[in-house]
């Protein structure tokens, strides 16, 4: 598998950000064009922890939730819960308007 990222947006948020950002932002596109997954005014992507140390083994649990909690705080990315089943702890996100415009036009 191929993983890309935004040059400017490592050197804002570090290479990790940039790799999962570009990653949520390429999902939501998806699911918009396919329009699915929508909620709230958003369209969102949705993973484990465990499926993204799968699709990124490079980095760790810890380097991925801590870098999810980066985006999520820097304001980049929101998170939710649109799970059918309350049980299901899968998170759910999507790119913030800010998030949109770090990447380049």
């Amino acid at each position: 598998m191929k993983h890309s990222f935004e040059v400017e947006i490592a050197k804002e948020y570090g290479i990790n950000c940039a790799i999962l950002l570009d990653f949520i932002h390429y999902w939501v596109s998806v699911n918009k064009a396919n329009d699915r997954n929508f909620h709230e005014g958003f369209y969102w992507t949705y993973n484990t922890v465990k499926a993204f140390e799968e699709l990124f083994p490079y980095m760790t649990k810890k380097q991925i939730r801590s870098t999810l909690d980066k985006l999520e705080t820097e304001g980049l990315i929101y998170s939710g819960n649109y799970n059918n089943s309350a049980y299901d702890r899968t998170k759910w996100y999507t790119v913030t308007e800010k998030g949109l415009s770090v990447f380049p036009k």
